[in-house]
């Protein structure tokens, strides 16, 4: 268990040890002048870099209307926790019959998804302007080659979009969208397994790290267990 060393004097005597961290957590608490446990954070201070709703819908904002591939891009990166990777080596096939199937890297879990009807509409809408030429790759680059949109190009206009949008600097990096789908399902009440399978996550410990950000679902889930009559009364009635 991760501890605090402590120093002090009893009958004139220095002693040392230490705090477990639970303690320690709760002294901080306390000297912060706030009277309960400090579990929801602010997008700076979690442990994984994440936009708000409002954040995200900002950055929307600031992608042109008329620009349908950088809209579709970041919509479907955004709705499917997509690493840039992962964006760029989606080809035309893997987006048929309203699902949307999705090749993980980094020993992910590949699966197939439902599309979101927003990510219907913008595809219904590139997919005619999209020029016709050999590249089987979904995203494709401004130049007819048949190699797909470059991770770095990827990054390169989120941060382009971000910054016309003014979101904080060091959330200015694609990956913070997929840290961000995963903080506001868990906010929806998701299961954390439904999450853990909706970002491809191997193991749970990598999705858990979501729970730690908020505790919306968790007082959701409280207020639900107060109309329940499964829960026994402590009343003596």
């Amino acid at each position: 268990m991760v501890a605090a060393v402590f120093t002090g004097r009893r009958d004139g005597r220095r002693l040392r040890g230490v705090l477990p961290q639970r303690t320690q957590m709760w002294k901080s608490v306390r000297i912060a002048g706030r009277d309960w446990m400090a579990n929801e954070r602010t997008p700076a201070q979690a442990p994984v870099p994440y936009l708000t709703r409002e954040e995200v819908e900002r950055f929307f904002h600031a992608i042109p209307q008329p620009n349908l591939r950088d809209r579709l891009l970041f919509d479907l990166t955004y709705r499917h926790g997509l690493r840039r990777g992962e964006a760029a080596q989606l080809t035309l096939d893997d987006v048929r019959g309203g699902k949307i199937w999705v090749a993980r890297l980094k020993r992910g879990i590949p699966g197939g998804y439902p599309l979101h009807p927003r990510s219907k509409q913008l595809l219904r809408a590139y997919l005619p302007v999209r020029p016709a030429d050999p590249c089987d790759y979904l995203l494709r680059g401004r130049r007819r080659t048949a190699a797909p949109l470059s991770g770095g190009e990827i990054n390169r206009l989120f941060r382009q979009y971000a910054t016309a949008a003014q979101l904080p600097e060091s959330r200015r990096h694609v990956h913070v969208l997929r840290h961000s789908i995963g903080v506001h399902l868990m906010n929806a009440a998701w299961d954390i397994a439904d999450v853990q399978d909706w970002l491809g996550h191997r193991h749970i410990s990598s999705t858990m790290i979501y729970a730690q950000v908020t505790n919306q679902r968790r007082e959701a889930r409280y207020k639900a267990t107060l109309r329940s009559r499964e829960i026994a009364r402590t009343d003596g009635r």
